[in-house]
């Protein structure tokens, strides 16, 4: 294959490195000349407004040099206006003030003239140097000085006497005013004369002398160079620099006005020349034009660096585009006609199948034995051809890849671009065989069909098992609540104690289980209310208080004074966290304690930060267990003699914690016990009015005891917070003093007293039950779990008169809703529950047993509210809400369900319910949720 079949110029010539190279050169030739021009045109430019900058500085000195004589001859012709003509004998002035003026006669005998000198004309002529001279000029010329400014002035040169006298016999009427100067003495002063009276022709000549310092600071200029005055035959009158302005004097008389002059190649000054306005003189300034030369030199020199610095920069640019392109590209067009050879002999041999069409018409121009093989030559190759030709050059969307399967089964993936070859558009096509692939897709996708039904499965089974274990289980607890609510005796209460938190833990680990569930689902959500951080540590310490009694481990909790009251957050998530924590320390703690602390990390405006943090003294964990501690179903090994749990609970903390943003940092080493502490940002509410508070305590002195010292120091702050001076002591013998108050805190059984023989008011606070062996009016026992009644206790030691809210009537349901409720419920057990319930509630109540029994029942007596089960026989608890919605029924209705998945509530408010209450729910949770309605009943009544 020849080179000419890729590379076809319009002329050979210049396809050749060579003609290549001989057009660089000539390019880097002219942009250096370029560069060089544009230098030389910076100079020039410099040069001409130097030049410019002196010629004005010469044309001022001209200006002032012409002011100066045009000044003095002003001030002659004013003095010769001014002297007044005598017939016979001089004129006084009458009005002459000798301190004032100076009266000089002039002329002769015949004809005289007065002139009068005031005192400022005389000024003004010593001010400027300025000498005043008289010539008569009958016969011998006589020279009287009128004002000298010297006191010995030089004599008038006869030079020019002769040559004012010869302007006397002249035409006077034309020479009446006449500037001479000795030229042959350098220091000669110039006189300036004028005849004093046109009319007489011997009147004389008024004259004034300037000397030649005088002159010479009135003609130099700086910038304008050196001077010489001449008269109107060119010879020179004065000169301030004779010797380089003589020398070429000659050239002047070729200058009109401004130009160079010199002898040599270069002209040597630079002149300008002009005639005075008042006489046939003429001023000419002449500079060296090496004065020029500084001005010149900074541009000069960057010109000429950077011409020589563009010119190196050239030629290595020349030589790196020979070296990088053009030699390069030779070689690579020598290796152009073997890579196409090479390229060929590559697409015969390739593993895949290799094709390139023809844009135009779809032909076949290059081709591998594969691609004959695999896609054929019928008419199914032609048509997929023009549509990925189609494709690839008018789709504005590209999309280059295509999967087909071709009549023999056999599944291709193809990979196509546009390009060019020999000067035409083609398509390049690359054909891989993913038959097999295409199996495994297929064997993939139905595993994960088989996945997903697993999963979906899965899901219906723990829906259905937590529903149908619910609802008996509300049954169960709904009547241990009933039950609970009836006399009892002691010991019914503690086995009645015993059915309810079997019960409370079988509903937790459903509620564990489902909970997991929603995360994998996505469905768990928090739900933001108002608590008190401190009955929440407090309700969860003491409902683990019995089962840390019973294996003999001491628990309690250290509640930072500083934590605020209430905090606005999800207060049950926070607790089934905490509860899990609790549970597993208890679970594998033997002996020693287990504190739960609060405390407040920060706060920031509304926001605090608190940590909760529960520790325990019991196994701990290895290191190796604690990378899964927080896996689903996780159970950690070495856990002998320790009641096996699910394993969620540690996982449901975790994934709790991320929803609350949040992490669980966890410390434990084998043998020394571990500690778990989350950090929660969390939003301060401030108190309302309704909020019962603690009454201040006494600023009076409360001693402190306790076997563990952080526990003291905790209550110490409480005690401080309440108004008290508390004072942390050691067990032992303590003086009593008087009005104080010792309290006593012991944590586990209590064996004796901490300070034995104390005499005064004295609090016992402890987490068990016993019996004191000190029996006295002045000793109180409270429970040290308990913040309140430890408050209570020791304020009525320091002699204050409380009313102490009992638990029990706070947390006592308002027995008087005074609701008539329509429920319908399928399950006997349930509707009997629901019933007394209610009634328990003071609401009166209607049964039916499906939705049409419930809308029978509606349609004959009005109801204010109606409490419907979800799934029931005959017409669910759907159809019944929503079939009332349709007859415009505007009564409240409460959906109960055992379904604890979060899309049943949503289907419950679709279908047109209030509310949803998922069961097993406590009369606490009916009593809130038909709180609501309980002024509408009152005003339908």
């Amino acid at each position: 294959m020849k080179l000419k079949q890729f590379i076809r110029p319009f002329d050979a010539s210049f396809s050749t490195p060579k003609a290549a190279r001989k057009l660089l050169h000539l390019f880097a030739i002219a942009l250096t000349g370029g560069v060089i021009a544009i230098a030389f045109s910076y100079v020039r430019t410099t040069l001409n407004d130097e030049i410019s900058a002196r010629r004005s500085d010469m044309n001022q000195g001209v200006a002032e040099a012409q002011l100066f004589f045009v000044s003095r001859e002003m001030l002659l012709k004013s003095l010769v206006l001014s002297a007044v003509s005598n017939v016979t004998q001089p004129i006084p002035n009458n009005n002459e003030v000798r301190t004032e003026e100076v009266h000089i006669v002039l002329g002769d005998s015949r004809h005289n003239w007065s002139l009068w000198l005031t005192n400022r004309m005389r000024d003004y002529l010593s001010q400027h140097q300025v000498n005043l001279l008289y010539v008569l000029d009958k016969g011998q010329p006589t020279v009287t000085r009128l004002f000298n400014v010297t006191s010995s002035p030089d004599k008038v040169p006869d030079v020019v006497l002769r040559q004012l006298m010869a302007q006397t016999q002249g035409d006077f009427s034309l020479r009446d005013d006449v500037w001479l100067r000795d030229a042959s003495l350098t220091d000669s002063p110039l006189y300036a004369f004028s005849r004093l009276d046109d009319r007489v022709l011997g009147s004389g000549w008024l004259g004034l002398e300037v000397q030649v310092p005088d002159m010479v600071a009135a003609l130099h200029h700086e910038g304008a160079g050196d001077f010489m005055l001449l008269d109107g035959r060119g010879n020179v009158l004065f000169s301030s620099s004779a010797e380089p302005v003589g020398n070429l004097r000659h050239q002047l008389q070729s200058i009109r006005s401004f130009g160079f002059i010199g002898t040599g190649l270069f002209p040597e000054k630079l002149a300008i020349r002009k005639r005075m306005d008042y006489s046939d003189w003429q001023i000419v300034y002449a500079l060296d034009i090496k004065s020029l030369l500084p001005v010149l030199a900074g541009p000069l020199l960057i010109s000429t660096l950077l011409c020589a610095l563009f010119a190196w920069l050239m030629l290595c640019l020349v030589r790196r585009i020979d070296r990088r392109l053009i030699t390069p590209a030779n070689d690579r067009i020598e290796g152009l006609i073997e890579s196409e050879a090479f390229s060929r002999t590559v697409i015969h041999i390739a593993p895949v199948a290799l094709c390139v069409l023809r844009r135009v018409d779809g032909s076949v121009v290059l081709e591998n034995s594969l691609a004959q093989q695999w896609l054929g030559a019928g008419h199914e190759r032609n048509q997929l051809s023009r549509d990925w030709i189609k494709r690839a050059f008018e789709d504005v969307e590209q999309n280059t890849t295509d999967e087909f399967e071709m009549a023999d089964g056999r599944h291709l993936y193809l990979s196509f671009a546009p390009t060019r070859y020999k000067r035409e558009d083609v398509l390049i096509c690359a054909f891989s065989d993913i038959s097999a692939h295409k199996q495994v897709e297929l064997a993939l996708e139905q595993a994960r069909q088989s996945a997903d039904s697993a999963n979906e499965a899965k899901s219906l089974f723990l829906a259905t098992m937590s529903h149908e274990i619910r609802t008996p289980l509300y049954g169960v607890l709904g009547t241990l609540e009933l039950l609970g609510r009836t006399e009892l005796n002691r010991q019914q209460q503690n086995y009645l104690q015993a059915i309810e938190g079997s019960s409370a833990n079988l509903l937790q680990l459903i509620c564990d289980v489902l909970d997991v569930s929603k995360i994998e689902a996505g469905q768990l959500s928090l739900t933001l209310n108002r608590f008190s951080p401190v009955e929440l540590i407090q309700g969860v310490v003491q409902s683990y208080a019995g089962a840390a009694h019973a294996k003999g481990v001491q628990l309690f909790a250290c509640i930072d004074p500083k934590v605020p009251d209430w905090l606005n957050g999800d207060a049950s998530r926070i607790r089934q966290i905490l509860n899990n924590l609790l549970n597993n320390a208890l679970k594998f703690t033997d002996h020693g304690r287990i504190i739960l602390r609060l405390k407040l990390d920060s706060r920031d405006d509304e926001r605090v930060t608190l940590n909760w943090q529960v520790s325990d003294t019991g196994k701990g964990i290895s290191l190796e267990n604690q990378r899964f501690l927080f896996e689903p179903f996780y159970q950690a090994s070495g856990s002998t003699n320790v009641v096996a749990g699910t394993g969620l609970g540690l996982s449901i903390c975790k994934r709790l914690m991320h929803l609350m943003n949040d992490s669980m940092r966890v410390v434990s080493e084998p043998g020394l016990g571990s500690s778990f502490t989350l950090q929660l940002p969390l939003e301060q509410l401030n108190a309302q009015p309704t909020d019962p508070g603690c009454q201040p305590l006494l600023a009076e002195t409360v001693y402190v005891v306790a076997t563990v010292r952080e526990l003291a120091e905790n209550f110490c702050g409480w005690l401080n917070r309440w108004g008290a001076r508390a004072e942390v002591r050691r067990p032992g013998l303590l003086a009593y003093t008087p009005g104080a108050v010792l309290l006593e805190l012991h944590v586990g059984a209590f064996k004796y007293a901490l300070v034995p023989g104390w005499q005064g008011q004295k609090v016992i606070a402890g987490t068990e039950d016993y019996v004191c062996t000190e029996s006295s009016s002045n000793h109180r026992h409270v429970n040290l779990n308990d913040l309140s009644d430890v408050h209570h206790a020791v304020s009525e030691a320091q002699g204050q008169s409380m009313v102490q809210i009992n638990a029990l009537t706070e947390n006592r349901l308002d027995g008087h809703l005074g609701i008539h409720v329509l429920v319908a419920e399928d399950n006997v057990i349930n509707q009997l529950i629901l019933r007394d319930q209610l009634e328990d509630l003071g609401c009166t109540v209607e049964l039916a047993g499906d939705g049409q029994e419930a809308l029978a029942l509606w349609r004959a007596t009005p109801f204010d509210l109606v409490l419907t089960d979800v799934n029931m026989p005959r017409m669910n608890g759907y159809e019944l809400a929503a079939r009332l919605r349709e007859l415009n029924s505007t009564i409240p209705i409460i959906g109960a369900t055992a379904n604890a998945m979060l899309e049943e509530a949503d289907r419950c408010r679709a279908a047109g319910m209030n509310q949803c209450l998922i069961k097993p729910f406590s009369m606490r949770a009916l009593y809130t949720c038909l709180l609501a309605y309980k002024r509408n009943a009152d005003e339908a009544l």
